[in-house]
């Protein structure tokens, strides 16, 4: 066509799907950070309950909800 050479992108969906899949993968990931630490506090909060007398057992809840929060979304290792 009147000696013009075109040049397509192949990747016509590239930005779209990468897109939605990096978005995917970011709310596998909050989806897990929720879930560990959930179980991280149920765990420690039933520890404290069986092991420790009921007023240092609700003194240490505190603690452990730092503690459980930390390992799931500040420490990095479940990324």
């Amino acid at each position: 066509m009147g000696g013009r050479n075109f040049r397509y992108r192949t990747e016509v969906f590239s930005w779209p799907a990468r897109r939605d899949r990096e978005e995917l993968e970011r709310l596998t990931i909050q989806s897990m950070e929720r879930k560990i630490f959930w179980g991280s506090m149920t765990v420690l909060g039933l520890l404290a309950d069986f092991l420790l007398p009921l007023w240092w057992a609700l003194g240490a809840t505190i603690p452990i909800i730092y503690f459980s929060w930390w390992i799931a979304y500040r420490s990095g290792w479940f990324e």
